[in-house]
């Protein structure tokens, strides 16, 4: 977001809002705000201070104590439930994301062609090949690194990640 003229302040003008704001909003990943989390509570917006709404009309300080005092003996339970569904929240984020991921599996003696801007990284442009060669894989070295050779026996001398590489056929 650009601003520009008599706005260029605002945003530090802003910042309190926002920042109660990220207080206020609830979570997806734990289901609850880090206030609630923090203090077992609900805040009371500032707004909401100078109402007379029904949550100041029947306020008893001493009621509202214990009831505090109360909350805060589930707040316990409160984190490890947003803990729980944390958890939960991260994995359905790596099962969403490995379900996109490409395993790549080589073996010795199959034929690659490795990106070419890797090899070449001032030549970035719209019509640059995007791989080049035709290499041999010589050796695994690791689950996603491989030692490639030129055709001709050539070794090259660093390791390669199947990222970097592309299956060629013949």
């Amino acid at each position: 977001m650009v601003q520009t003229g008599a706005n260029k302040g605002a945003r530090t003008e802003e910042l309190p809002t926002r920042l109660w704001s990220i207080c206020m909003t609830p979570s997806h990943a734990t289901g609850g705000t880090p206030f609630t989390l923090l203090y077992g509570t609900e805040a009371v917006l500032p707004v909401e201070v100078g109402l007379l709404s029904y949550r100041h009309r029947g306020f008893d300080e001493a009621e509202n104590s214990q009831l505090i005092m109360e909350q805060l003996n589930f707040t316990n339970e409160l984190r490890d439930k947003a803990l729980f569904k944390m958890v939960q929240y991260k994995h359905l984020m790596t099962r969403s994301y490995n379900r996109r991921v490409k395993n790549i599996q080589l073996k010795v003696g199959d034929l690659v062609l490795r990106m070419y801007e890797i090899t070449h990284p001032n030549c970035k442009n719209k019509l640059s090949p995007k791989w080049e060669g035709s290499y041999k894989v010589t050796k695994v070295v690791g689950p996603t690194t491989y030692e490639l050779s030129h055709i001709n026996r050539n070794l090259i001398n660093h390791t390669w990640y199947a990222i970097k590489l592309h299956k060629y056929f013949i």
